[in-house]
């Protein structure tokens, strides 16, 4: 099975797989920010040997995903060197053998992992509000989806979004992370990364801030104009095909670039209940 995103036929298919839905939401509400040149599923290494030439040989983006209904703890998505694909995909197959493995050509530096300028969560529930979560330089969506960490957020009433200015940034602001607490996020957020490019260890420890500055304005303009404003215009859409509440996770590379990785349906988004809203 060799399903191919940029094939309308394949799309109906591409959705019966929950992350794989999300990555296609974002080509459909986002276009004009979609990070990918392509995105294939498989779920063989024999795919795998028929689509391998196609990626690039350094910097190329695996994650995998399971049918609706199926569970199963799944190893989190890499962006690696092209010849660990196939550990990737054993790997991904011992722990669930019906999974899928989602291989995606990003645009340049859309999937840098080390000089970011951070990472966006949205929780969206249309008609209430918008909760933003993110985490700073050196960071992206994996520490927010993981639970990890969370440096700064906002809970901005849905009835004012269209009306948001730059004073936004504080007005709407609920929390900030301590300097202590952030340089344990660091101490974490290093180890990932040294882990999954060991060869860049040393810039890796040169590039990660030492403190916790707060996001740029220019950020929260960027992700105000390019994402809140655009899905809160296709609020009505957006409801018809039964995304009343969802989540958007979005990567900030380190040009400003906003790379929406994916919009979390309903059936894998889940809202956090515990926060002051």
């Amino acid at each position: 099975m060799i399903l191919d995103l940029s094939k309308k036929q394949h799309v109906p298919l591409i959705n019966m797989y929950k992350k794989c839905k999300g990555i296609a939401l974002v080509d459909k509400y986002l276009p004009q920010l979609t990070p990918l040149n392509k995105m294939y599923v498989i779920d063989s290494l024999e795919d795998w040997e028929q689509v391998e030439s196609e990626f690039p040989l350094t910097m190329m983006t695996a994650r995998c995903d399971c049918p609706k209904g199926v569970n199963g703890k799944l190893p989190s998505g890499q962006t690696f060197n092209r010849d660990r694909v196939r550990g990737y995909i054993q790997e991904v197959k011992g722990v669930v053998p019906n999974a899928v493995i989602i291989l995606q050509d990003m645009k340049k530096g859309t999937n840098e992992r080390i000089h970011t300028q951070g990472g966006v969560c949205l929780d969206v529930k249309i008609g209430d509000y918008v909760y933003m979560d993110y985490v700073g330089p050196s960071f992206d969506c994996r520490e927010m989806c993981l639970g990890k960490a969370t440096h700064e957020s906002w809970n901005i009433p849905w009835s004012e979004v269209p009306f948001m200015k730059d004073s936004a940034i504080i007005k709407y602001k609920t929390s900030e992370i301590s300097q202590e607490g952030y340089v344990e996020t660091a101490k974490e957020r290093i180890a990932f990364l040294v882990k999954a490019f060991p060869d860049r260890a040393d810039e890796i420890f040169e590039t990660m801030p030492k403190r916790y500055k707060g996001i740029s304005r220019q950020a929260f303009r960027d992700i105000r104009d390019q994402v809140i404003f655009p899905l809160w215009m296709q609020h009505e859409q957006l409801l018809r095909d039964g995304l009343g509440s969802f989540g958007v996770e979005v990567n900030i590379v380190e040009d400003g670039t906003l790379v929406p990785m994916e919009i979390q349906v309903p059936d894998r988004f889940k809202a956090n209940e515990t926060r002051e809203r």
